[in-house]
Parts: structure tokens; C-alpha cells; sequence
């Protein structure tokens, strides 16, 4: 695992562009860079019901996994988020079987799974395993901080004239928008985004900017 960077999950948000999506902030232990991951609501929630933020007396779908490994001595290890093609995050569960013969627990191999990341997170949670993923996906799609915030809150302009009050006009915009915003107005609509928490938009910047190098 020392190729891999080790991830925390920073908070669920609900996007502000897509009705039903939620924005899953993971962070680097540093807390420098943030990853955000566009996740659906049933997942949304039962990552937030595994942190304790939601009814506890609701079950959800990965509960039931849990007490399956449970029953049949299987431990998840960890979580890696190893690849990222076109927006979309993939993910491996590692999982490792004992066996109980005598008294005595007898580790088998260890198994690799692939699966959703929305789900791969959530039974992370459970397990309380850790999050790792790669520094080539950091790359592409990690935003990155500086002192706690990319640009100073306190100022309400940028040097190119974007308010803040008027992101939520950018939050509109599309990918032909993003294509046609110069690299400089691109670079500081990202950092009105990441301040105003404006997660799913940030990321798309990103990917704009990363197609252009």
C-alpha cells in the first residue's frame, strides 16, 4: 500500500447543479487535496447512516453484507479507487477470509472485487478500513488547497472580475461554456467554486483544464 495514498472522507453534500446527486469530498490525510465524487442518493445515505449522521434504525443494503461477512469470516481490508475513465471512478474491495478450525483461524488469500466506489465506500465505512486510491488519479482529478481555501474568502472579486454572488450563474454552464472560458477565467472559476463548495462544478472545470495541457 505505499504507492497508494490514504484517504478520509471530508462530507456528503447535495449537488447544487443535478436534482437526486450528491457530491461524496474525500481528502488526502494532509488535507491539501480534495477528491469529489458524484454519488447517487441511496448511497449518499447509507454512507452518511454508517458515519452516524442519519436514522440509525434504517437498514440499508450494505448492513446486510456485513453480517453475511460476519457469519462466514470475511474481513474487508480496504478500499482502492485505482482508476478514473471519463468521469467515472472505479474501485477494488480487498477482502480476506479466515477460516476457524479447532480454535484456530487460518487467513486464506486474499480476494479482489471490483465495485462501484459509492459502494465500495460505503462498506468501508462499516469495516472501518481504510480508503486508499492513486497518485495518477489525484492528478487528474484532485483540487487542490492552499492554507485551507484556494483563494481568500474575504475577497469578493477575483482579478478577473468573477463575483461570488454570481456563481450560481456559472453553476449553468455547460461543457461547450467550460470549452470556450480562457484558461485564466477557467482557474479562477474553479477556486469560486471549491469556496462556495461548489464540488460537481470544480470537478468539471478540472477536467476541462486537464484536457487542454
Amino acid at each position: 500500500m505505499d504507492q497508494l495514498i490514504r484517504l478520509t472522507i471530508r462530507g456528503i453534500s447535495l449537488s447544487q447543479i443535478q436534482s437526486g446527486i450528491y457530491v461524496l469530498l474525500l481528502e488526502e490525510e494532509s488535507g491539501k487535496i480534495k477528491l469529489p465524487i458524484i454519488i447517487e442518493s441511496f448511497q449518499a445515505q447509507s454512507i452518511a447512516s454508517a458515519l452516524g449522521k442519519k436514522d440509525p434504525s434504517r437498514s440499508f443494503t450494505h448492513d446486510l453484507f456485513i453480517s453475511f461477512a460476519k457469519k462466514f469470516h470475511i474481513r474487508l481490508k480496504a478500499v482502492v479507487i485505482y482508476k478514473l475513465v471519463n468521469g467515472i471512478f472505479f474501485s477494488s474491495i480487498l477482502l480476506e477470509e479466515e477460516n476457524d478450525i479447532e480454535g484456530k483461524k487460518i487467513e486464506k488469500k486474499e480476494q479482489k472485487i471490483d465495485s462501484k466506489t459509492s459502494d465500495a465506500v460505503a462498506l468501508a465505512v462499516r469495516f472501518q478500513a481504510p480508503i486508499y486510491t492513486t497518485r495518477e488519479i489525484f492528478d487528474k482529478a484532485g483540487i487542490y488547497f492552499e492554507n485551507g481555501v484556494p483563494l481568500d474568502k474575504e475577497n469578493e472579486t477575483s482579478d478577473t472580475g468573477i463575483e461570488k454572488n454570481n456563481i450560481l450563474f456559472f453553476k449553468e454552464k455547460s461543457k461547450q461554456d467550460l470549452e470556450n472560458m480562457t484558461e485564466q477565467d477557467l482557474n479562477a472559476l474553479l477556486n469560486h467554486a471549491v469556496v462556495n463548495e461548489c464540488y460537481e462544478l470544480a470537478a468539471r472545470i478540472k477536467k476541462e483544464l486537464d484536457r487542454r495541457e
